[in-house]
This record gives structure tokens, sequence and C-alpha cells, in this order.
């Protein structure tokens, strides 16, 4: 009887669920706003966009829900949603967006979007910027790549990019193809520009870099060629953070018109499009050659105005030289004619006495090498005699012999030992032989 009653009291599952689309359906008869954010993102081959809904709580889901966008309302709302904000609709964004509350008997809860309000979302990331750039000043890291100094000739090129980014193409091109012939060393550290996972890419490519440090002068980070989404990677605090402590100047060139990322804030040099920051590498090279050249001109010019300005000097004192000589020699000839006339006498008799004193010396030198030349004549000529007797062929000839064991010379009758096999060379051959005995 009990079991009837409790019986009694059952509904199906389905009658469940009906009166729960009921009740959704009798409370939330129209369309309402709500802010979630978009745990993930999917869309599949008929255009229809799917999305996981979440609310957290100090970075604890408290809620979530499924959501869909038809395809019919996905394209108008994506495009209007990217055009105002430079964004596309991805995970881990917050958004405010209108949808009608639905219960399905099989498919659960689930929210039908049918508008995006897109300026809660550029406010959002507007506060998430502002949060970055107020931790990086209290940080004091904003202008600390900055502090460094720029290379006077800016050549060794470390480079962040995407080596199928338009951009990065264009930036090599620019750089090889100068019309000042400048020689660059560009090494391509390759990283994800866009995307969640992008600002975790480019922080790896840096650390790869700051391994090897030495080989390069600053570093450049370059996307550009395309479209200006996402580019919330450029916002990330950590990305941020690490390029404002980097050792080497950072230069960035995205490609982007919008307002700066915070990567472009804490670079060292920031230029809009990779090709700018291509011109910027080639205009540093150019003003170091512009100030070599000048400071060549100035030295040039110096030396001229102080080579002239000898001359000058030089010409005056020689003016005054010529016109004292003149009164001294006007004065003095007889004097210096006949001091003259000495002077020739006695050179003529110091070179004359030196001449036969070096005669005398070259023919004793002379003598002396003569001697020492017939004395090595003679040695080399003794030693040719010796080598020649004592040469083995020679002895072999006179009926001595060379006697061997195992190839090493036999000298003494102790290294013979008995049933060893000698082996003696004479002149025209070789004797084996068998120690039977020796004394």
């Amino acid at each position: 009887m009990v079991n009837q009653m409790i019986a009694s009291q059952f509904i199906s599952l389905y009658d469940l669920c009906v009166l729960i689309r009921k009740v959704v359906g009798d409370n939330f008869p129209e369309y309402i706003w709500i802010v979630a954010e978009i745990a993930n993102i999917k869309e599949n081959q008929n255009g229809h966009c799917y999305l996981e809904l979440v609310d957290k709580n100090e970075e604890k889901v408290i809620a979530q829900a499924r959501a869909t966008i038809w395809a019919y309302n996905y394209r108008s709302l994506s495009y209007k949603f990217e055009k105002a904000t430079g964004e596309t609709l991805k995970r881990g964004m917050k958004i405010l967006f209108s949808a009608q509350v639905q219960y399905h008997e099989v498919y659960g809860l689930s929210l039908n979007i049918k508008d995006i309000d897109p300026t809660y979302s550029t406010g959002e990331m507007a506060r998430k910027k502002r949060e970055t750039v107020e931790r990086l000043l209290r940080e004091n890291l904003l202008e600390l790549n900055k502090s460094l100094l720029l290379p006077l000739v800016p050549q060794r090129i470390a480079i962040i990019s995407s080596p199928t980014a338009a951009g990065y193409g264009d930036f090599m091109t620019h750089l090889q193809e100068n019309s000042y012939g400048y020689q660059f060393s560009l090494s391509l550290f390759q990283a994800l520009m866009q995307g969640e996972e992008a600002s975790f890419s480019i922080i790896a490519a840096l650390q790869k870099i700051k391994k090897q440090i030495d080989l390069f002068d600053l570093v450049v980070i370059i996307r550009g060629g395309g479209s200006q989404i996402d580019l919330s990677c450029f916002d990330d605090y950590e990305l941020s953070a690490e390029i404002a402590r980097f050792p080497l100047p950072v230069v960035t060139g995205i490609g982007h018109e919008r307002d700066d990322t915070v990567v472009d804030m804490v670079a060292h040099t920031k230029k809009k499009t990779p090709t700018a920051v291509a011109d910027f590498l080639i205009s540093g090279i150019r003003l170091f050659e512009t100030q070599i050249e000048e400071l060549q001109n100035s030295i040039i010019r110096y030396s001229d105005r102080l080579l002239e300005n000898s001359r000058f000097s030089l010409q005056e004192n020689l003016n005054n030289l010529n016109h004292a000589l003149k009164n001294i020699l006007s004065h003095t000839f007889s004097t210096y004619q006949l001091l003259a006339i000495r002077f020739c006498l006695a050179s003529r008799k110091y070179f004359s006495d030196h001449q036969n004193r070096l005669s005398l010396i070259l023919q004793k030198v002379n003598a002396v090498f003569r001697q020492k030349f017939q004395e090595a004549k003679n040695k080399h000529l003794l030693l040719e005699q010796f080598m020649y007797h004592f040469n083995p062929i020679n002895l072999m000839k006179r009926g001595f012999s060379i006697a061997r064991m195992n190839g090493n010379l036999l000298t003494s009758v102790k290294q013979a030992k008995s049933g060893q096999i000698i082996t003696t060379q004479l002149l025209d051959g070789l004797i084996l032989s068998k120690v039977e005995d020796k004394s």
C-alpha cells in the first residue's frame, strides 16, 4: 500500500524536463542582457557558433552554461564586434550579450545569443590594459628598457616573428636590399604572433636570445602584414615585464594603427610597421656613417687650415732667413770662402785616409773569409770520407755483416737465446741461422 502511494507521486524525467522548460519559458519570455566569460568557442561547418560560458569569483568558476549564436546571426555579430574592438570573439574574453534563456528536454539549459555589446568588451580590455600599465609603473618597469643605450652600429639583429608573416618578409627584403649596401646579421627566433599562446611563445624566444646575448646588438619584434585582430597578447603583463627587463634594446613593429599596446610602451623604440623598423635600423647605421664622414671632413678642414697656416708661417720664416743670410753672406763671404776651401781640403784628406784604412780592412776580411772557407771545405771532405768508409754497404764489401733477431740489431751474445732465429745480412743477401749454443 505504501509502495503504491509512493509510486503514484512519481513523474517521468521527460515530464520533469517539460515542467522546467515551462518554468523557464514563463519566467524568461524576453531576451535579457548577461555578462559572462568565454571559456570555449568553436564554429562548425554550417557556420553556427557554440560557446561555453562561465562566471568566476577570484578565478574560481561559480556558474557555467552553454550558448549558441546561429549562423544567420553569427556573421553580422562577429563582424560588428571585430570592427568595434579590433578583436575576434575568443576564449578568456568577457562579453555583455543579449540572449534568450531556453531549456530543452534533451539538451538542457542553453542561451540563444541575439546581440553582443562590443563597448563592454572594449572597456574590459581597456581596464585590464590599464591595470597592467599601472602595475608596471609601480614596479618601475615602464621605462627600464628605454634606459638602455642603442648600439652605435645596429647590425646583429635577433628577430622574433612568425616566418610566414608577410611583415617578416617585408622586413627582410627592406634590410637586405637597402640602397646603402649595409650588411646585417639576421637571426630569426620563431614565435606565435597572435592568439592565446602568443605571449608564452614570445617569452620563450626572448629566453633563447638571452642565452646567446653576446651575439646580438638588439631585438626586434615584428608582426604586421594582415588583420589587426588578436593583439591582446601584446597587453600581457608577463610578456611586457620580460621585455622591460631584457638586457638588450627591444624595437617593436607590430603593424597596427590603433592605440599602443603595453609591449609598445615598455619597448625601447616603437615603430608602426616592420618596414618602419627596418628603416630605423638603416637610419641608425646611416647616422653613424654620417657622423664619421662629418668627423673626417672636419679633420680634413682642420688639417687644411693648419697646413695653410704652417705654409704661410714657413714661407715668412724662409723669407726672413733668406734676407738674413744675404746680409750675413755679404759681410762674411771671404771668411766663409776661406773656410770652405779649408773644409774641402780637410775633407779630401779625411776621406783619403779612411779609404786607405777601409781597403786594408777589406783585405784582412777577405783573407779571413778565404781561410775560413778552406777550413770548412777540408772538414766537409773529411766528413764525406768518414761517411763513405762507415757506410753499411761499404763495410759489408769489406767482410762485415749485420745480425738481427726479431727485427732488432744483435750487438751482444747475451741477446741470443737457444732456439731463436738470427738473420745475418751480407752484401748480396740474407742468411737465417738457428742458435744451438753460445759462448
